[in-house]
């Protein structure tokens, strides 16, 4: 008996010399400069929330991660760019709604879609918020809505061509069969600044851009997509203000290019959801308008976007056709 044990026993730590240690093909990561590109200029939303995550993993790991600003094509530009990057985990995404979901339903000249990126977190729900200018006599949504049917083409709204605000614009035109003109604008700041002076009568705005004109009395906040805002408390979400199907919120993502080594993106997943549930990180987010993601099913998350979105943009003739 004891032989046989013996022999088993050699046997055993035989097989453990000769079997791989249990690291060997994890890749060390990172060993360098981390990449995180924003199709966008400096200074939005999308942008804020990559550097304060940027600056976290920098914090934790001991690496550099920088913010690259890709801006053009309505955010089509750096997300692409993001979609050709080599798959190694050293160049990163922070995307808005617009180039995920939107302009590869909007414009047939996209070469990219969801598939092509490994999903790490939804890191920021982004409510949107309506704003008035003064040439508006109605305080909340019912009473804006019965103003507006009666002058038919007399108001307008403001927003980029394809953006979210123009696409939100559009819709609450066709579910309560308004009559609004269309003005296109190059940035949320500028129609902002438009609403102010009166020459755009309504915008869809991001929280953070608009606060300083609401709070001083410029424009007024007549309702917010999604979930009620903490940089905007007193704006009733659309929901509240009486109209329960208008969802159509904003929001950004952070991602990887597809193939990146699955232990590089579950390594990225947990440091990138402990970062956004760091309580004093949401604070810091929620005062710049963005607000926590309730999932974090993030490849789960994107096809509903992109099905809600596509209803939405079939429905309003925005889709890219054949």
């Amino acid at each position: 008996m004891r032989k046989r044990l013996k022999s088993l026993t050699l046997f055993i730590v035989t097989l453990s010399s000769l079997a791989p240690p249990v690291n060997a093909q994890t890749p060390a990561y990172p060993t360098r400069t981390i990449e995180i590109i924003v199709p966008y200029g400096a200074g939005g939303s999308t942008d804020f929330v990559a550097r304060t995550i940027g600056q976290k993993l920098q914090e934790k790991w001991g690496q550099p991660a920088v913010v690259l600003n890709r801006p053009g094509g309505s955010g089509t530009i750096g997300t692409a760019a993001a979609a050709r990057a080599a798959p190694d985990g050293y160049t990163l995404l922070v995307s808005f709604t617009s180039e995920m979901v939107i302009a590869p339903q909007t414009n047939k000249n996209i070469k990219y879609s969801i598939s092509d990126f490994e999903p790490i977190a939804v890191t920021g729900i982004v409510p949107v918020v309506l704003i008035a200018s003064k040439n508006i006599k109605a305080d909340n949504l019912r009473d804006l809505i019965a103003e507006i049917r009666q002058a038919p083409g007399k108001y307008t709204f403001g927003g980029g061509a394809g953006s979210p605000s123009h696409i939100l614009g559009s819709w609450l035109s066709r579910i309560e069969n308004l009559d609004v003109r269309h003005i296109p604008g190059r940035d949320g700041a500028q129609l902002v600044a438009d609403v102010v002076g009166g020459h755009v009568d309504l915008f869809f705005a991001g929280t953070s851009v608009a606060k300083p004109a609401i709070d001083s009395g410029a424009v007024k906040a007549i309702a917010v997509t999604g979930v009620r805002s903490s940089a905007m408390p007193q704006a009733p979400t659309f929901k509240e203000a009486g109209l329960p199907d208008f969802e159509l919120a904003s929001w950004n993502v952070m991602l990887a290019p597809r193939e990146v080594p699955g232990v590089i993106i579950a390594a990225l997943r947990k440091e990138v959801l402990a970062i956004l549930n760091d309580p004093k990180v949401r604070k810091i987010l929620a005062d710049q308008g963005v607000e926590a993601s309730t999932t974090q099913d993030t490849r789960a998350f994107l096809a509903h976007e992109h099905n809600k979105f596509g209803r939405v943009l079939r429905d309003i003739g925005l889709t890219a056709g054949p």
